[in-house]
């Protein structure tokens, strides 16, 4: 776990402000204190790396949904509500199924045509996960597809959490991931004083490490 204070600090250390009582003498002659600017930007900075990267996890969370999270369709499939900080599937796996899930399809892609047709559904050993609004509009995730007499127990159902400023990100700062979120902070930083030139630069370092894990 990555408290905020350690997240900020290096956001600070990349522009080279690390004193706590500095304001944004830096940048501009805002009086606000860049403390408390990084840390209203850090949660568009980690949105942005959980939508951009190609690997890992940077903020997962378990997920043990209840009974009346669930229902059953009748025919192997079903829904399952989802938390309401999800952002994204990293891994969900019913029991009876031979493989996870790791995707979520979005419900008009032709993957979820196909789990219109039960000549074409995904079974047991190669289920699909579709993502999904229930009779109440709230998101779900579609399943498909269990026998007709299993009942859905879910084994694992993990996923990628909206960021809390509280509770800090569920990551290791070993994580190439965390880098990618300091410099995309730094980026946000930079543009919006203007900076545009060191706002551009400090972006594609973040891009990379999303889709690399490391800048080289």
């Amino acid at each position: 776990m990555i408290p905020t204070s350690a997240l900020v600090e290096k956001v600070r250390l990349l522009i080279n402000e690390p004193d706590d009582d500095v304001a944004l003498t830096a940048l501009s002659e805002d009086t606000r204190k860049l403390g408390d600017t990084i840390k209203l930007l850090l949660h568009d900075a980690i949105f942005f790396v959980q939508h951009n990267k190609s690997y890992g996890a940077l903020n997962p969370a378990v997920y043990e949904p209840t009974a009346s999270d669930i229902k059953e369709n009748g025919d192997g499939t079903g829904e399952i509500l989802l938390p309401s900080d999800f952002v994204s599937l990293l891994q969900f796996r019913l029991e009876g199924w031979e493989r996870p899930c790791t995707l979520l399809y979005p419900a008009d892609s032709v993957m979820a045509m196909a789990q219109k047709n039960t000549h074409t559904r995904a079974g047991v050993c190669k289920p699909v996960c579709i993502e999904g609004v229930n009779s109440d509009a709230k998101p779900v995730l579609c399943y498909y597809s269990l026998p007709v007499a299993n009942e859905p127990v879910v084994k694992s159902f993990v996923y990628e959490a909206l960021y809390d400023e509280e509770k800090g990100l569920n990551s290791a700062p070993s994580n190439p991931l965390v880098q990618a979120v300091v410099y995309q902070c730094v980026a946000l930083l930079y543009n919006m004083f203007e900076r545009r030139e060191s706002a551009n630069a400090f972006m594609s370092l973040a891009q990379l490490w999303c889709n690399k894990g490391k800048t080289e």
